[in-house]
């Protein structure tokens, strides 16, 4: 009977940990995440990776949906370091509020956060277009160490005249 009840609990909680951290990928195009808050989740997250490109996020665009509670108790986490908080929503329960964050561009994962204390039921959605910015060329870092070797040439000419 014991080993039952720690295998229903090993259960319980490999079932419940896929709702408090998900981890998506950043995809040229539209991108979006649905999350449910209760009074048992009080939070979720979502982990945004980028890989190895930078990308210019734009709009980002939070919705909430307080048909059974208070959309007030909603915190949004938007940050890759540090965390910029929005929490201007005011529409009371029963209400849909959206928030525009300006986009960003970044190389670096970045995490959304919701923070719910409320007592009802709130959908929360995050949406924003990304659109992955062009690698910088070699060639030109390649101009500028010639540039640099050239100048460090010039100088030590004119040490060596000035002697």
């Amino acid at each position: 009977m014991i080993m039952k009840m720690h295998v229903l609990a090993a259960t319980a909680f490999a079932a419940i940990l896929p709702f408090a951290a998900q981890a998506a990928t950043v995809t040229s195009g539209f991108n979006y995440d649905v999350a449910v808050l209760t009074p048992s989740t009080g939070s979720y997250s979502v982990t945004y990776e980028v890989g190895d490109s930078s990308w210019d996020i734009s709009p980002v665009s939070f919705t909430a949906n307080g048909v059974w509670s208070d959309i007030q108790e909603v915190t949004i986490t938007f940050s890759n370091d540090p965390g910029t908080i929005y929490s201007l929503w005011t529409q009371g329960e029963g209400s849909t509020a959206t928030l525009v964050a300006d986009g960003f561009t970044t190389s670096d994962d970045f995490i959304i956060t919701y923070l719910y204390s409320g007592a009802g039921v709130v959908l929360a959605t995050a949406t924003f277009t990304a659109t992955e910015l062009p690698a910088v060329p070699v060639p030109a870092a390649g101009v500028l160490l010639v540039s640099a070797l050239a100048g460090l040439g010039v100088a030590a000419k004119r040490r060596r005249n000035k002697a």
